[in-house]
């Protein structure tokens, strides 16, 4: 018995010896704190989708294989020939017009990972300083291989150069003729890979009977891939490229547009993944990865209903005092830290969640900030009104004007009467002078 009971002990500390090291190795974490594991072969592709002519874009975000999809932003521009830079982490498009109307010559436009969208012109030949006309108005598919952007125009296939440091940016370095046309103009939109150098995508045509294509950059040869393809049906307008598949979505399907997966070894047919409203138009861009947040740790790092109080109010800080008044000094220091003061700081803190959707703060900043320059015109206003009594100080300086005029007058007027009398005052004395002499000289 004794050996037994031995052996046991033995093999159960081996036991717990290993699952510590596996516990500390993270191999016997539990799921919740495990990453989510992704499909293989799952990215996430931007689309621009056009329900009406002359509306602008709205842009989505479209992951794969689940075909879940999101609401990005309106563009604001009629965009289509779309075109991911991974070196960039950006979206070239091009633009025709906007809701004030068609350009003359269709615009390059740059979108980037947040959905805004930034004009960059006209894009015109190469050597163009300002160009007006743009050979590639009115194009349909668009892809990306480093700095050059493959564009479809009708049966011709453009080169434009995206790098930002070239003095050609965003100009047609290139044409290359498209044969057979009756393949090329039903290809609404393309990918390029990397692995063969070619773009791939969907010919609606009636010779293309929405089959896979290949198109060469090189040499502008056109290519119906054996054994794959799409559902027949309207135009493909967004084709993108995934690991062991091809995405692409017809415009409308009956009542809806539909998004297919064809897996590219041929071994099944297209399975729809995702539909939404019929389009007039359409593009998709990129496949790219999108890591999923991971859980936040602190809810199982720190015990329950002991969060707060710690963080609030600390040993030897100065936090309690202040809650009391001055002439209470002596009862913060005899009450530990896990009574009635720290709880009303964690009281405080649940408002903390309540500005986490970020969504509203965008939308309503450019609302609320308007609002409050309005109540400065006010005061400027009101200073002028007393301007009224402006009035009184005319008439008080009239009346002065009329009793001046009086003064004047009974001054004129003694004046004169002074005179009269000097006058008579002089008279008399010369006359009383001359009879005194007259006197003297009879004597």
């Amino acid at each position: 018995m004794t050996g037994t009971r031995a052996r046991w002990a033995a093999m159960l500390g081996v036991a717990v010896a290993v699952s510590a090291l596996l516990a500390a190795t993270g191999w016997l974490a539990p799921p919740s704190a495990q990453e989510p594991a992704q499909a293989p072969g799952a990215c996430t592709v931007l689309q621009a989708e056009n329900e009406r002519a002359g509306a602008p874009t709205t842009l989505r975000l479209l992951s794969l294989p689940g075909g879940v999809t999101r609401r990005v932003s309106q563009a604001g521009y009629w965009i289509n020939a779309m075109g991911y830079s991974a070196a960039q982490g950006v979206v070239y498009g091009v633009a025709d017009g906007t809701r004030a109307g068609r350009y003359p010559g269709a615009h390059a436009v740059r979108i980037d990972t947040a959905g805004v969208v930034t004009d960059l012109g006209v894009i015109g030949r190469a050597g163009a300083r300002k160009p007006v006309w743009s050979p590639v108005t009115g194009a349909t598919a668009g892809a990306i291989d480093g700095d050059r952007w493959y564009v479809r125009q009708g049966s011709d296939l453009y080169t434009v150069d995206i790098d930002p440091a070239a003095p050609d940016y965003v100009r047609v370095v290139h044409r290359t003729a498209l044969r057979p046309v009756s393949l090329a103009v039903g290809v609404d939109d393309f990918a390029f890979d990397p692995a063969d150098g070619l773009l791939h995508g969907v010919s609606a045509t009636s010779r293309g009977d929405s089959s896979v294509v290949t198109l060469d950059p090189s040499s502008g040869k056109v290519a119906v891939v054996p054994g794959l393809k799409f559902p027949e049906g309207g135009a493909y307008g967004s084709v993108v490229l995934a690991p062991g598949a091809i995405y692409a979505t017809a415009n409308r399907d009956g009542q809806r547009s539909v998004t297919y997966r064809l897996p590219r070894d041929g071994s099944g047919p297209a399975t729809e993944v995702a539909s939404g409203r019929p389009l007039v138009s359409g593009d998709a861009a990129g496949c790219f990865a999108e890591a999923p947040a991971p859980l936040p740790p602190p809810p199982p790092t720190t015990p329950p209903g002991q969060s707060s109080p710690p963080p609030t109010t600390p040993p030897g800080q100065s936090s309690p005092p202040p809650t009391t008044p001055p002439g209470q000094s002596s009862p913060p220091p005899t009450t530990p830290p896990g009574q009635s003061s720290p709880p009303p700081p964690p009281r405080t803190e649940p408002p903390a969640p309540e500005p986490s959707p970020p969504p509203p703060p965008p939308v309503e900043q450019p609302v609320v900030v308007p609002p409050t320059p309005v109540p400065a015109p006010p005061p400027p206003v009101v200073t002028p009104t007393p301007s009224t009594p402006a009035p009184p100080p005319t008439t008080r300086h009239a009346r002065p004007e009329k009793k001046t005029q009086v003064v004047v007058q009974d001054a004129g007027h003694r004046t004169e009467q002074k005179r009269r009398w000097g006058l008579t005052a002089l008279i008399l004395v010369l006359g009383g002078g001359a009879a005194v002499g007259h006197v003297r000289r009879h004597r």
